[in-house]
């Protein structure tokens, strides 16, 4: 009977520890999708100012990455990667890891996560709205 119980009480825990950190590793992805997003925006607000000064906008392709990185350290993110799949578009993906809670317990201490997300560089103010 005691052995059992003791088969019961592990995959209780392992149940409870699949929604509990299954739940936690929802909530990081959140997370990592909404960093992305961010880092792709800020990404998309470097405009080239030798462009911007013969009327030509356009993204700077290099302060694009800086920015984008910046603000993934910032977030304290784990990788990631910044693209353009087109000249006016970025595209930032991140991954970071989720420490678990009670899956430690069967030995999975961690879960990777993943989020991305894109942005457009858009110009266009041609004069006084009102």
């Amino acid at each position: 009977m005691s052995i059992f119980v003791v088969g019961c009480v592990i995959a209780f825990f392992a149940l409870a520890g699949l929604a509990f950190d299954g739940g936690g590793k929802l909530h990081e992805g959140e997370h990592a999708d909404a960093v992305a997003r961010e880092a792709a925006r800020a990404a998309c607000e470097q405009v080239d100012p030798t462009g911007v000064l013969s009327g030509v906008y356009r993204l700077d392709t290099d302060w694009a990455r800086q920015a984008g990185a910046a603000y993934v350290s910032g977030a304290k993110m784990g990788g990631y990667t910044l693209s353009f799949p087109r000249p006016d578009v970025c595209r930032v993906t991140v991954t970071a890891s989720y420490p678990t809670q009670l899956l430690g317990l069967i030995g999975i201490s961690q879960l990777t996560v993943s989020g991305s997300g894109e942005a457009e560089f858009v110009y266009g103010v041609t004069g006084i709205e009102g």
